[in-house]
């Protein structure tokens, strides 16, 4: 016991490190639990009946006896169905709602079509009839809810509950309330912490929890769509936020302020505006009038090609295709090659459309990052795509409103 510490506080610290091995095992014994984190059997068991009782551990049947014989130990098992978290995404063109267990697996989805811009009332009105609609299912449940969470796309300020600006909504204006806005509109019979962050910091905990950065302490998630780049930094295991919410702002680092094509936010050259759908299939109908064939234009005239059909053609060998992916690649490279030397990641995670590109652009870019800056030091960096899908967002939300809940307020 350190010198200070009371025998109160030292009994619920060893009832939470207990809570976090189970959160993280599957089936485990008392014995298991003692030798883990050297705690005696006795005071063990006395954990595992306080969180049995509380309803936050199972008996899950007996074990296999040891190689001695004796008695079959009793195995017990985390219930991730305690509670749930309500968590939702808003995208460019939809609202995305999922309920999770605690474990942050989905056990519920429904998405829901937005209007182009849409207003902060139509989107406010989206997720509260999203979130009720969530509740009502679990009515029947005991599962309690400990936590509403929504990812926003722009900048936000996530300690403030505030959308600071959002180029995809710019009918919201600057400086919005949302936290505030959005529990007035749930009204009060709903009373649960509520969170709101930029969406690629979520998606950044998604890929530590459920994604390929498992174990990662150092690493960057970088998500391009097809008009934007967002991403999410984590530095020595905790996300960076920054001094006023820019930090991941990738997408509007100039790269090309001489001749660079236009960006959203009504600058030029920017990141996301150099690897966009709507410049590269700007070249690829440049390609098109001056006589290249490609896959791009097979089938009728009629039919739109978008960023996501020149990924898929480069992954399938088709010449354009791959001209135009190398090109987007030469300008992912300046941009990620930046970063590795502002902030020396041990991993990059690469989400969005160019995952489809498949092995073609990651070789591109694994290749191409040691001849940036410092070409003859070695890069110490792994590049990988992500794994995940559009739930991305919402899971990471998820995970985040489940650690603030075991960390900060629960009380066993």
């Amino acid at each position: 016991m350190k010198k200070g510490e009371k025998p109160k506080n030292l009994k619920a610290h060893n009832t939470h490190t207990v809570l976090d091995l189970l959160r993280k095992s599957d089936m485990v014994t008392v014995a298991d639990v003692s030798d883990a984190i050297r705690l005696s059997k006795t005071t063990v068991k006395k954990i595992f009946d306080h969180l049995v009782a509380e309803g936050l551990l199972l008996s899950a049947g007996k074990g296999e006896s040891t190689d001695e014989g004796g008695k079959k130990p009793e195995q017990y098992r985390f219930n991730k169905n305690f509670g749930y978290v309500a968590s939702v995404h808003v995208t460019p063109d939809e609202v995305i709602s999922v309920t999770t267990d605690l474990d942050a697996d989905i056990d519920y989805k429904t998405k829901a079509a937005v209007s182009p811009g849409a207003d902060l009332d139509e989107i406010i009105g989206t997720i509260v009839r999203q979130i009720r609609e969530s509740i009502k299912r679990k009515a029947e449940s005991r599962e309690r809810l400990v936590g509403i969470v929504v990812a926003l796309p722009g900048l936000v300020d996530s300690a403030g509950g505030i959308s600071i600006y959002s180029p995809h909504y710019p009918r919201w204006g600057r400086d919005v309330p949302f936290i505030s806005i959005l529990r007035a509109a749930l009204g009060g019979d709903i009373d649960v912490p509520l969170f709101i962050d930029d969406v690629n910091r979520y998606q950044a905990i998604a890929e530590r929890e459920k994604g390929v950065a498992g174990g990662a302490r150092n690493y960057i998630v970088v998500d391009a769509l097809d008009e934007g780049i967002g991403s999410g930094v984590v530095l020595n295991g905790a996300l960076f936020q920054g001094n006023q919410s820019l930090c991941g702002e990738i997408g509007h680092m100039t790269l090309n302020p001489v001749d660079g094509a236009p960006c959203i936010c009504g600058h030029t050259g920017c990141f996301e505006a150099m690897v966009s759908a709507k410049r590269i299939l700007g070249l690829a109908n440049s390609a098109h009038a001056s006589g290249r064939a490609s896959v791009l234009f097979d089938g009728p005239p009629s039919r739109r090609i978008g960023l996501a059909d020149v990924c898929l053609g480069a992954a399938r060998g088709d010449p354009l295709c791959r001209e135009l992916v190398e090109d987007a690649a030469r300008w992912f490279l300046v941009g990620i090659g930046n970063i590795v030397m502002a902030l020396d990641p041990e991993l990059i995670v690469i989400q969005g459309q160019y995952v489809k590109a498949g092995d073609y652009f990651l070789s591109l870019l694994r290749d191409g990052i040691s001849h940036i800056g410092l070409p003859l030091v070695e890069k110490k960096v792994r590049i990988e795509y992500s794994i995940m899908g559009e739930d991305r967002g919402v899971i990471g939300g998820a995970a985040f409103t489940i650690a603030d809940f075991f960390e900060r307020r629960l009380h066993v």
